[in-house]
């Protein structure tokens, strides 16, 4: 099981990369830390498909603390159109006690209220993005189009008395919409895209925007800070249980370019 979602992860790596391979003229590659968080609440149905109320991610389930993790991107522009790939992986584990739940006797899958947990948490983000310039003038540009992100969640749950865990991947289509100010080396810049649908293992709501400001060193070098917002609120069925997850992942990040 293990094999074949890591070979599946793999694959929609390897089609969004190669998404990015239609003709570019000038391309840019970066990478550094990124800072970042989980926060909401999420919700696993127990083996009589009984749901709890959520559990809060930092309350209850004792995750939230910002983790430094990879962060990598690509972009390709040639004439109005750009190709933009960015991606980063989340590591964090932590420990809490499940939230008093006297009526159902369960606060998350199978085990009862009140239980100290382990938790672990992975979560896996990567998004290809294409924009066509509809816009352009000396300090500003603007540029409309789609985005396809791939996102994976796997949540752990580790009692005395057992173990839960629920895997969900989506691969999310959304409309997209990028705007950058110039001035001298500075450009400041903002992407958005957005969709509610019903989509792989859940039906909710899919967000992810970014705020970033880079500064080019020269013409080859640069230098880019910025904050990413993710957001996955959605009720849906994956590892034989319903689950309920309100979850956004936001971090700022820190990284290098290079352009060639």
């Amino acid at each position: 099981m293990l094999v074949g979602m890591t070979l599946q992860r793999l694959l929609v790596v390897t089609l969004l990369i190669t998404f990015t391979a239609c003709a570019g003229q000038t391309y840019r590659a970066e990478v550094g830390p990124m800072f970042a968080r989980a926060r909401g609440e999420f919700a696993l149905a127990n083996s009589s498909q009984f749901l709890p109320l959520n559990s809060s991610i930092a309350g209850n389930l004792g995750l939230g603390d910002s983790e430094v993790s990879p962060y990598l991107a690509f972009r390709t522009d040639i004439d109005k159109h750009r190709v933009r790939v960015n991606g980063f992986y989340l590591d964090s584990e932590g420990s809490g006690t499940l939230r008093p739940e006297p009526q159902s006797g369960f606060a998350y899958g199978n085990i009862e209220p009140r239980t100290q947990v382990q938790t672990t948490m992975d979560f896996f983000a990567i998004a290809t993005n294409y924009s066509y310039e509809v816009l352009r003038e000396e300090h500003c540009r603007i540029g409309v189009g789609a985005q396809l992100g791939f996102y994976s969640l796997d949540v752990s749950v580790r009692s005395p008395g057992g173990r839960e865990q629920v895997t969900t991947d989506v691969i999310v289509p959304m409309p997209y919409v990028e705007a950058e100010a110039f001035w001298r080396d500075l450009t400041v810049g903002a992407t958005m895209g957005i969709m509610s649908a019903d989509l792989g293992d859940a039906n909710g709501r899919y967000w992810d925007i970014e705020a970033y400001s880079k500064w080019a060193i020269n013409q080859s070098y640069d230098l880019k800070f910025g904050y990413r917002y993710l957001l996955l609120d959605g009720f849906g069925r994956a590892s034989s249980r319903d689950f309920d997850a309100d979850v956004d992942v936001q971090g700022i990040y820190l990284s290098a370019g290079v352009r060639f």
